[in-house]
């Protein structure tokens, strides 16, 4: 951590716009961004498509999808990873994901191949990096180790995809959860915080 305060390079929550104070406004411009980039879409396609955003706001998910930003090649990020996904599904934006084996920063081989194993499984599953790290990341960069647990995990994905669709036409409908906790399928299981660090 470098710390730094809230308040470095960004504005002030307490600063007044011409509906609202910038706390209360602060991602509706991602939100009509997306909102209006799909309108455009339909007009010129005449089909529906889709939009991908960081900037989103909750019930954005009508409109487009969320990615979870600028993650690490890290441990830790592959971790959080997964509540981010089900928190804005929680949001009502059920297309998410984040950049499996990480943006920033040069990913390790085992690294890699257990976050494509996970990711194979987010509602928006890419591997994604920036260009300035050391070492490609896709599969057969990485070698066999990651090719063989990426064609695994994502035929094992292909094969859930009508179940995958089926979610998310049941989330387009009434509003459900594309990803979900466990505690959603049973509340009465005692045994769901003992695995979650499995």
């Amino acid at each position: 951590m470098d710390n730094s305060q809230l308040y470095d390079g960004t504005l002030c929550m307490t600063a007044k716009t011409a509906i609202s104070t910038q706390y209360n406004v602060h991602s509706l411009y991602g939100y009509s961004e997306t909102v209006s980039t799909m309108k455009v879409l339909k007009t010129i396609l005449g089909k529906r498509s889709i939009v991908i955003s960081r900037s989103t706001y909750p019930n954005s998910g009508q409109h487009g999808g969320h990615w979870l930003g600028d993650n690490k090649s890290a441990w830790p990020d592959l971790y959080l990873s997964i509540p981010g996904i089900l928190n804005f599904n929680l949001f009502g934006i059920p297309f998410v994901g984040a950049d499996i084996c990480g943006f920033q920063l040069t990913t390790t081989v085992e690294l890699c191949a257990r976050w494509m194993q996970l990711g194979a499984f987010y509602p928006f599953s890419r591997n994604h990096n920036t260009k300035d790290t050391l070492q490609a990341q896709d599969p057969p960069s990485l070698g066999s180790l990651v090719v063989n647990a990426s064609r695994s995990a994502l035929l094992t994905r292909y094969s859930l995809l009508p179940y995958l669709y089926t979610l998310f036409h049941e989330a387009h409908v009434t509003g459900m959860t594309v990803a979900r906790p466990l505690l959603f399928e049973s509340v009465f299981c005692s045994g769901y915080f003992a695995i979650w660090s499995k």
